[in-house]
């Protein structure tokens, strides 16, 4: 058994790796860096005079115009949509206080807030969930 194991084996080449001031230089140069391919010139020039046109102001402009005259999408349009970014319009962030005065009937913390943040399991206002 033992002779048809090393029938079977090979000999595996072996490298001395060795530690010298040669091996520890890396050499780097500007023609290998990580880009696409060329374009030729003609292309190319087409391809920066489209990127000047693409951030003109008037390009920007233009585009917010097929917005503003699609009447597709009026409910972009709405006034209740058009208030601050982030933020739900005023028919939706009114806050009911729990309690009236300073003090806090429950828990007797003075100047607290009006409503319980933790009612539902979240630190929020308004709806709105927070983190501290």
């Amino acid at each position: 058994m033992f002779r048809s194991v090393l029938r079977h084996s090979y000999a595996v080449p072996t490298v001395n790796y060795t530690w010298s001031s040669r091996s520890l230089i890396r050499f780097f140069t500007s023609d290998e860096k990580a880009a696409p391919p060329s374009l030729p010139r003609e292309e190319q020039k087409e391809f920066e005079r489209l990127q000047k046109i693409a951030q003109s102001q008037a390009a920007i402009d233009e585009y917010n115009r097929q917005f503003e005259n699609d009447h597709t999408k009026e409910s972009a349009n709405s006034p209740i949509l058009k208030t601050e970014i982030g933020s739900f319009s005023p028919e939706f962030s009114k806050t009911l206080p729990e309690f009236e005065g300073d003090k806090n009937p429950e828990t007797g913390e003075i100047g607290g807030p009006r409503q319980d943040p933790l009612r539902y399991g979240d630190y929020s206002y308004n709806g709105r969930v927070t983190d501290f």
